[in-house]
């Protein structure tokens, strides 16, 4: 009796999955196979697609943009977040209207924030190149966003305003600390950062888990950012898996290539999912 009401308490979850992922999912496996525009009859070209993908240079560099971007939430947003996260978790003055403050541009829409930083970037009428000047630093204004060396990490940069989630998850797992272990560590003489290091943060190693995955995902299916400040230039130099996908789908009706891409896309996902699940337990083995 159990295991039927089991069943039928995972069967709406499943079913979602089935119909929203799974099929979905095969269907876009099945397409990958043929060269279609959208209009015209599929034709079959077996893995030729696959080839062309891998053989296209702006596909490689989509990657390397994305695995970018995937390097910069783990290496730096994350930690920021954390140390946003210990830093409130004292209970400083303000520290409420600071986490909402932090945690506000998590409920704006993603493109007005891009428009926003398409702004602050405009070579003529951007607020960075006007501050610049106005310090007497103009010679260093450019136009960030059409500049080969500067485009990509002026796109990436604005992802640091989304840290406030991250933060909030690594104050929820800090609430969850035992007072008796904090005031244990206190009588042994722990203080500070001290208390950070070797208290906290071992602590709040499944928010870290948690976090890496959530930026991750956000990395493989950016979009708006490339899209809305550079369209994915200046030559390709920021263009990210997603948008690689949504052009060879939109642009050149290439709906077989844009398949492929997105296949290749959720294997990254899957593999990058696979090593954070194999070194946490890896860790814990330990």
């Amino acid at each position: 009796m159990k295991k039927r009401y089991l069943i039928l308490y995972l069967f709406p979850a499943v079913f979602f999955a089935v119909v929203f992922f799974i099929v979905p999912l095969l269907y876009i496996v099945y397409i990958s196979f043929f060269e279609w525009n959208g209009l015209n009859a599929m034709k079959m070209t077996g893995i030729q697609n696959y080839i062309d993908v891998l053989t296209d240079k702006n596909f490689i560099l989509a990657l390397k943009n994305t695995i970018m971007w995937i390097l910069a939430a783990v290496c730096i947003h994350i930690p920021l977040g954390l140390m946003l996260a210990l830093l409130l978790n004292r209970k400083i003055c303000g520290w409420k209207v600071f986490r909402v403050l932090y945690f506000l541009p998590n409920v704006i829409s993603i493109t007005a924030l891009a428009f926003l930083w398409y702004f602050i970037y405009h070579k003529d009428m951007g607020l960075l190149n006007w501050f610049l000047q106005g310090i007497g630093m103009g010679s260093l204004s450019k136009g960030w966003l059409t500049d080969l060396g500067t485009a990509l990490p002026a796109t990436i940069v604005p992802f640091a305003i989304y840290v406030g989630l991250t933060t909030v998850i690594f104050m929820t797992q800090l609430a969850t600390i035992s007072d008796d272990l904090k005031e244990a560590a206190l009588l042994d003489g722990a203080k500070g950062w001290q208390m950070d290091l070797h208290i906290y943060v071992p602590l709040v190693k499944p928010a870290i888990v948690t976090n890496v995955m959530l930026n991750v995902a956000f990395c493989l299916k950016n979009f708006e950012y490339p899209f809305v400040m550079t369209s994915g230039g200046p030559v390709n130099t920021t263009t990210t898996l997603a948008l690689y996908i949504y052009k060879k789908m939109m642009n050149a009706n290439q709906y077989g290539i844009s398949m492929v891409g997105s296949i290749f896309t959720v294997l990254l996902g899957l593999c990058l999912m696979v090593l954070v699940n194999g070194l946490q337990k890896g860790k814990k083995g330990d």
